[in-house]
């Protein structure tokens, strides 16, 4: 099959965050499938994306990148900024949308015009945005339906809030936008069972359309038990993600203390990029707060357990398959599951949903080595069976199938 992958940002199997990474395992799963894949994307100052770019053109990979690093001219930068500006405040569209999709147009015009495709697969509702030729079958993915409300931004000092106003009005055009970019595609798929829900309830007329394939993720090696501290619990991801930021402030204020009182020397890591104020303030007795670490991998080996408490948001936890594909024991909420429930068997994972049954759970696998090993163990080979590139690419190949045959097709 010939494929046009348009991603938001360079696949990346070591790349920040989550996106970078399933990108990379999407791309990989399908070049090993033998199937022709034209990749188009774009760069910035997010660290490592560049030289990903680079890689992948070396690699002999047939790839096309628009490169938005800053430029030396700080007139040409503040020329940028105004023009993006002045686009978000007209469009009404979301300013990562209005940044993602800048610069792209003319290289997808270009390959459209100049190649053969049998399905175009757009990876992030930014790019959705682009104009793709009406005769062609096309794929958005959706990573993420159901988003945290706009009020979850918080101002921690008087000076922040007028930031705060410019960044909740900004997040309630997702409103609006969203329906309109799904509407635009043959097919949409997400990542869970609980995304296509919302989808289906905000536009029930692109019931049809929708798609649930999990993602996978290039399997790292699998960690050593022995490298475990007893007693460290992590927590890992994007602090500028709003639900990251409503898990780190229910771990350290509610679920802790109580999980404290069952195993005292239990202690809490929280490790990701960009920390505001409101989540380095967490950091007092038994929390630790680790702000921009050079590598997950140190966090990962040490940790005894994993813990994800998310309670808003929508899509699948990278956190949690790269834990469990780390061979590291997870405890998660049921909408933490999402997205690894769907295969005819329970996961791998402890599930609990309020405070004092999380902090129960994972006293229980801290305080049973054995226990909490099985369920490490398990949750690698439930990693390797479901969520490996190759299983992913083979879902990935239905949908593309399915678009091509004419399912779902849009009108217009």
């Amino acid at each position: 099959m010939r494929i046009l992958l348009v991603t938001s940002m360079v696949p990346d199997p070591g790349g920040i965050g989550a996106m970078p990474k399933l990108f990379h395992a999407q791309l990989s799963g399908l070049l090993d499938r033998d199937h022709e894949v034209t990749l188009l994307a774009s760069f910035g100052e997010d660290r490592g994306q560049a030289e990903a770019a680079e890689a992948l053109l070396a690699s002999g990979l047939d790839a096309h990148f628009v490169d938005r690093r800053r430029s030396s001219s700080a007139l040409r930068r503040w020329g940028v900024r105004a023009d993006l500006a002045a686009r978000w405040a007209t469009s009404r569209r979301p300013w990562r949308v209005v940044c993602g999709s800048a610069g792209l147009q003319p290289l997808v015009d270009r390959l459209t015009a100049t190649r053969k495709f049998d399905v175009v697969a757009v990876e992030d509702n930014p790019l959705a945005v682009l104009r793709y030729p009406t005769d062609l079958p096309t794929v958005l993915t959706e990573h993420e339906a159901v988003r945290a409300p706009a009020g979850e931004w918080r101002a921690g000092r008087l000076a922040e809030r007028p930031q705060q106003a410019l960044r909740a009005r900004d997040w309630r055009r997702w409103d609006r936008f969203l329906p309109a970019a799904w509407r635009r595609f043959d097919l949409v798929q997400i990542y869970c069972e609980g995304d296509a829900a919302a989808i289906r309830r905000v536009s029930p007329e692109l019931a049809g359309r929708v798609r649930v394939n999990p993602y996978g993720l290039a399997l790292p090696p699998a960690l050593d038990p022995a490298a475990e501290q007893p007693g460290t619990l992590l927590f890992t991801g994007t602090f500028a993600h709003l639900p990251n930021r409503d898990a780190a402030r229910w771990l350290a204020r509610e679920i802790m203390p109580a999980l404290r009182k069952r195993v005292p020397e239990a202690r809490l890591r929280l490790a990701g990029s960009a920390p505001p104020r409101e989540v380095l303030d967490l950091a007092g007795p038994g929390v630790e707060v680790v702000a921009d670490p050079p590598s997950m991998e140190p966090e990962l080996e040490a940790a005894a357990l994993v813990i994800a408490p998310v309670r808003s948001g929508g899509g699948m936890r990278m956190k949690v398959l790269e834990a469990m594909a780390r061979r590291r024991a997870v405890v998660t909420t049921p909408l933490g599951a999402e997205g690894f429930t769907g295969f005819g068997s329970p996961p791998p994972l402890a599930i609990a949903a309020g405070a004092e049954e999380i902090a129960a759970a994972s006293a229980a696998l801290l305080t049973d080595d054995t226990r909490r090993r099985e369920l490490a163990r398990q949750a690698r080979e439930f990693a390797e069976r479901h969520h490996s590139p190759g299983a992913w690419a083979a879902r990935l190949e239905t949908v593309y199938e399915e678009a091509r045959s004419g399912a779902g097709r849009r009108a217009g």
